[in-house]
């Protein structure tokens, strides 16, 4: 392991740097929570910690799926619509891009919250009856213009009905091809 300078993100406070070795043991003697991000320089984003063990050569106890193998547990669907995310204090209206039932993609230039935050969105995305509101936590900004640029939400304790609602909504699209029209 080099001697890579490491920041963490974890109860709402940004920690490091570390090196390797250091953020290494710290993993491993659980002095850092399972829900923490970590950040490596020349990393344009925070990343989950699952997505960092390998390169740090830790091995967690117990299988763990990794976020990669969260999200393809939890298919995204493409949507349309307004999003309002706000923490009380700073508001943002941006543009709903994917969703699942465990988040969402909202597309916004305004890097205003960060990683680990926790938010409470508005979202009313077109086909849905109607809007729903929920708190999410921030698990990624992207700043890639080659990507839509934005916020990757985390959903906390969506209601059951939505979680339906959008998997039916995700299913359908799956089903219907590109150039079908859903009824």
């Amino acid at each position: 392991m080099s001697d890579t300078q490491w920041y963490v993100y974890q109860n709402n406070q940004q920690l490091g740097p570390f090196v390797s070795g250091q953020l290494a043991q710290m993993v491993t003697s659980k002095m850092i929570a399972q829900d923490a991000y970590f950040f490596k320089v020349g990393w344009k984003d925070w990343r989950p910690i699952e997505d960092c063990l390998e390169e740090l050569g830790v091995k967690l106890e117990g299988n763990a799926p990794s976020s990669a193998e969260r999200r393809a547990t939890a298919p995204r669907g493409s949507i349309s619509g307004r999003v309002i995310v706000h923490n009380n204090g700073q508001l943002i209206i941006g543009t709903g891009v994917n969703i699942s039932s465990t988040g969402i993609f909202v597309e916004t230039g305004e890097q205003i919250f960060t990683v680990g935050e926790r938010l409470k969105l508005t979202v009313r995305i077109d086909g849905f009856v109607k809007s729903f509101n929920v708190i999410s936590r921030v698990v990624r900004y992207n700043s890639d213009p080659r990507y839509p640029v934005g916020f990757g939400l985390s959903f906390e304790a969506l209601d059951p009905i939505l979680v339906d609602e959008i998997e039916k909504m995700v299913a359908v699209q799956k089903r219907t091809s590109p150039g079908e029209k859903v009824s």
